[in-house]
């Protein structure tokens, strides 16, 4: 059976490799890092390597997919992982199981995604994930598609369940998720042709929103801003208790910080455009609380249609006390190669 599968099936390997250091000098001059206690090495170079194998047969009835990484780093933090590998099956014309680890793929926003309750939390600092680190779940999946509705149905590794419900209502993306007891609800919508409009909440022991949206401009220049907003972060009164405990034990105030989870507001924007042969793109991501604000600017430059080069510098800004003047390192500048395959 599987053999005769496999000759029926088309059968695609891609991916890609890269290799990038990082100079990230300590900021001494953070609370947190007086001395550098923390240790931050003033350089860091790190390679990667990732291979999608997917076969589907022919009339689209059977799909097997895996995602195959290996990291290497200066740190000896060198692994090898399976971060997706599945088995898809359309059982009937409105049903298709699926049995394996699954990269899910939950929530309209583009720096957060708080609804994304099965799939990898996006980072806001790398929202395009560019070392295809991302990893899945172990599940079995249901959807069924019913008139105008798809309902996938999930039993996730720990025993928990999960459940996606979407539908195109009057042209809004409309998307109703659960797992466990936490709920949340996700909207998008496309206004002619150029401004795209989301939002999400989630209620798990917190609440987390995000409201959004992105408008491309001619030349195909594409703005993205959004609000993000979580209880689980901390309150201005909170994070005066935290700035207090650090001359208390400097060992759990290194251990309590998160860097853009110390407040409970942020705002992001995000400018990018594409020129011949160079990319660039600006991320801003503000703590609406301090004004402390994190900058990010990257080039890319394509020197051959399967091989680009970045550069990337990570700036940050904030005075005294902010939540940007904590974080350990002065700044982050990364160059990079990566080839696709």
């Amino acid at each position: 059976m599987v053999s005769a599968l496999l000759l029926a099936a088309t059968i695609r390997v891609f991916g890609s490799a890269g290799a990038e250091a990082q100079l990230t000098p300590a900021n001494t001059s953070s609370p947190l890092n007086p001395r550098n206690v923390a240790s931050i090495p003033f350089q860091t170079n790190v390679a990667d390597a990732t291979a999608f194998v997917e076969a589907a047969t022919d009339d689209k009835r059977w799909k097997v997919r895996a995602k195959l990484r290996a990291d290497v780093t200066d740190r000896g933090a060198d692994r090898g992982e399976v971060g997706e590998a599945f088995v898809q099956s359309a059982a009937t014309d409105w049903l298709d199981l699926t049995a394996g680890r699954v990269i899910e793929k939950w929530g309209t926003g583009y720096g957060w995604t708080p609804t994304a309750f099965v799939g990898p939390a996006r980072n806001p600092t790398d929202p395009n994930d560019r070392r295809s680190a991302y990893r899945g779940r172990d599940m079995i999946r249901a959807d069924l598609f019913v008139k105008d509705t798809s309902i996938s149905l999930y039993a996730l590794e720990g025993g928990e369940v999960a459940a996606r419900v979407y539908r195109l209502v009057r042209g809004t993306d409309v998307s109703l998720v659960f797992k466990n007891k936490d709920v949340g609800i996700s909207f998008s919508r496309v206004f002619g042709e150029a401004l795209e409009l989301h939002a999400e909440v989630a209620r798990t022991a917190h609440t987390r929103i995000v409201v959004g949206g992105q408008y491309t401009l001619p030349k195909n220049v594409n703005v993205v801003v959004e609000v993000y907003h979580g209880t689980d972060g901390l309150t201005a009164s909170q994070w005066d208790e935290f700035r207090d405990s650090v001359d208390g034990d400097l060992r759990q105030a290194n251990a309590s910080y998160a860097p853009l989870r110390m407040a409970r507001t942020y705002a992001f924007a995000r400018v990018s455009r594409p020129f011949r042969k160079v990319d660039v793109e600006l991320i801003a991501i503000t703590n609406l609380r301090d004004g402390s604000t994190l900058v990010r600017a990257a080039a890319t430059y394509k020197l051959r249609p399967n091989v680009s080069l970045y550069a990337i510098d990570t700036e940050l800004l904030g005075g005294s006390g902010s939540e940007m003047s904590y974080l350990q390192v002065e700044r982050a500048t990364t160059a990079g190669v990566r080839v696709y395959f």
